[in-house]
């Protein structure tokens, strides 16, 4: 089932913690963007501290509620 838009709005802001596939890893992200993506929740996001930004599946995400 899709998302509508404001369901993929509803996170954009909030800070979550990104899991790294494979390792204990795990770093604060802040969502700045939500797609649909065949089917998968993608979230665009970047790190509160360092540079950069890239799309990562929801999955993999824990978010701060």
């Amino acid at each position: 089932m899709m998302a509508t838009a404001q369901e993929l709005a509803q996170n954009i802001g909030k800070r979550g913690q990104l899991r790294v596939a494979g390792t204990a890893l795990t770093f604060e992200v802040e969502i700045l963007d939500a797609r649909n993506r065949y089917g998968n929740l993608d979230y665009k996001v970047r790190p509160t501290v360092g540079q950069g930004e890239a799309w990562h599946e929801a999955t993999g995400l824990v978010l701060d509620i």
